[in-house]
């Protein structure tokens, strides 16, 4: 059951990871979330305070330095986390940084992940980051990857927190696609965001259907296109019936085509402030295993992804 009790924030001071910060400040502020920011130094940092013995002083000074703006970087965080009535706990880890971050977010039973799509790491010059894919690949918790922050609004020089208007669901009737769903009520209902679920045929899918035509197989062709037809009238009454059970509307779409390009297309012609997708398993590193659809959104997805497994 999805609850939104928990949000961890990998927070850097780059860009991407501000707006981050933003979207933990908005739960914080609309369900009651507790907000913990981290840092995590990387490897060649960390390792340098275990060897401090066999290094140049000017090395361990800089390493200190590098922790004094860390220690600066969270408590800029805790400032404007106040500066919108929410009180952010923060905590400098060490090691590798998709790795650190989830042992501290699974020994602190946090629900939500969320992080930036490029920060100011070593590998920064790749399209999402490494650690991004890593830690998608590897969470067990549902991660938010924050490409912009269309929760912030500014009114002549003052910064303003605006409001979750719509999401959009990639839904298919597997328990992923349920949780995805769930989710996306958790965090609709504070604020009556509207939800869309979106049924996307994949392409490959009805060439089956039609590949029988063409053999000279129409009526096998005809039974299997009604299949697909009830499959779905069936999905999105269970939809239907979700919304009805908790009292919200959830508006309901089948389109065909390529799933991932569908999702940014209608992301963008509706003015989505958030896609919610799921993925099967946990994947290495940045391989497929965790869902093609989910990889390409938090690729090239022009709004905020949140990844869920199950």
């Amino acid at each position: 059951m999805a609850k939104l009790q928990n949000v961890l924030v990998s927070y850097d001071g780059s860009p991407h990871s501000k707006e981050a910060l933003h979207w933990a400040i908005y739960f914080g502020r609309h369900s009651g979330a507790n907000i913990t920011a981290v840092k995590v130094f990387e490897p060649l940092l960390a390792d340098l305070r275990q060897e401090a013995d066999f290094i140049p002083p000017d090395s361990l000074d800089q390493y200190e330095q590098l922790e004094k703006q860390d220690q600066q970087l969270m408590a800029d965080a805790k400032a404007l986390g106040r500066q919108h009535g929410i009180e952010i706990s923060t905590n400098l880890l060490k090691g590798k940084v998709a790795e650190s971050i989830l042992t501290y977010a699974k020994g602190h039973k946090i629900d939500m992940i969320i992080t930036g799509n490029r920060g100011h790491g070593v590998l920064k010059q790749l399209l999402v980051g490494s650690v991004t894919r890593h830690l998608v690949s590897l969470s067990p918790i549902p991660v938010l990857v924050v490409k912009n922050c269309p929760l912030v609004e500014f009114q002549g020089g003052s910064l303003i927190m605006a409001t979750l208007r719509k999401i959009l669901v990639a839904y298919d009737g597997s328990p992923h696609s349920k949780e995805c769903l769930a989710w996306a009520i958790e965090m609709a209902r504070p604020v009556n965001a509207r939800i869309t679920a979106l049924k996307v045929r994949e392409s490959a899918e009805v060439a089956l259907a039609y590949a029988m035509a063409e053999s000279g197989s129409a009526t096998r062709m005809m039974a299997k296109l009604k299949e697909m037809d009830d499959a779905d009238a069936a999905m999105m009454n269970e939809i239907n019936e979700i919304g009805q059970k908790l009292g919200i509307e959830i508006a309901t779409q089948i389109l065909e085509g390529n799933a991932s390009q569908i999702l940014m297309e209608q992301s963008q012609e509706q003015g989505f402030d958030l896609i919610v997708t799921g993925a099967r398993g946990y994947g290495i590193i940045d391989r497929l295993p965790i869902g093609t659809v989910a990889h390409n959104l938090i690729s090239v997805s022009p709004v905020p992804v949140l990844v869920v497994k199950i």
